[in-house]
């Protein structure tokens, strides 16, 4: 076989050799396999670079030239492909690691909740109150004012003539009012607020209490008025004892009018309060 031949040939192992490369690079065998194999192709091409060297060396002592101790450019490009294919591998088991399955997250174990008994709620104690005393009960007393008259028009009533007031009065310490009251001049009634009423009526009243001057007794001073349009039995009244006057009268048949004095106090009448006494002023200071 002549030098051109053997070139050839080992030309053609080369060529082999990428093939198988190509081949092992491309195959679906496991990472151990494949570095096996990259191992051994590269092995053979180490034999087949040494085979063409001393080819080399021998044609250049033919040409009288001395040997070039040059690497063949055919070995670059094995070794870039031996690299090549080892990244290759490498890469393909750091993504078989990366893509291992991540073991499944850590699930919390929630403790079992215990049941707990609900806080009864405790109401603080209530201050204890004293009932409200009763309201006291109501007193009644009977009062007379005795005065005298001083003008009558349609009664046989002379000036002077006994007009004596007579009143219900009634009272429970804190207020006090006025249940009836009657008017008699001359021995005659002239008004009673007992008597059937037939038409209107304005009616006010308001009492005073004071002391007497035998203990156990009071004296009283009244205000009291009926007045309004009507007919029938009942007349009409107005008088005020702090003022010392009063008046009765009637606009229907019989047709009269009735005026007299009396005193600011009634008679002394014994018995309880009826209203409860007024403060007592407070003592200015002495310069």
């Amino acid at each position: 076989m002549t030098y051109r031949d053997e070139r050839d040939a080992l030309r053609g192992r080369i060529q082999g050799l990428e093939q198988d490369l190509q081949d092992a690079r491309s195959s679906q065998q496991s990472a151990e396999e494949k570095r096996a194999r990259i191992e051994q192709i590269e092995g053979r091409m180490r034999e087949a670079e040494q085979d063409l060297q001393a080819l080399r060396s021998e044609l250049a002592s033919l040409r009288g030239a001395p040997p070039q101790p040059k690497k063949s450019p055919l070995v670059v490009p094995f070794l870039l492909l031996g690299g090549t294919i080892l990244l290759a591998m490498t890469g393909g088991v750091v993504l078989l690691v990366a893509r291992e399955p991540l073991p499944p997250p850590h699930e919390p174990v929630e403790s079992p909740a215990v049941a707990t008994a609900p806080v009864p709620v405790v109401e603080p104690p209530r201050p204890e109150t004293s009932p409200a005393p009763p309201p006291a009960a109501a007193r009644q007393v009977a009062a007379r004012w005795e005065g005298k008259v001083t003008r009558a028009n349609g009664l046989p009533l002379a000036p002077g003539a006994s007009c004596v007031v007579h009143s219900t009065l009634e009272g429970n310490g804190d207020t006090g009012r006025v249940v009836d009251l009657a008017v008699t001049c001359g021995g005659r009634p002239v008004y009673d607020s007992k008597d059937k009423l037939e038409g209107m009526s304005m009616n006010g009243y308001g009492l005073g209490e004071e002391g007497g001057k035998a203990l156990g007794t009071f004296r009283y001073a009244v205000r009291y008025s009926d007045t309004g349009a009507r007919s029938g039995p009942r007349t009409q009244v107005s008088l005020d004892s702090t003022q010392g006057q009063g008046a009765v009268w009637s606009d229907v048949v019989p047709i009269f009018r009735v005026e007299f004095q009396l005193p600011t106090l009634s008679m002394p009448v014994r018995g309880e309060r009826l209203l409860a006494p007024a403060p007592a002023p407070a003592a200015s200071a002495k310069p």
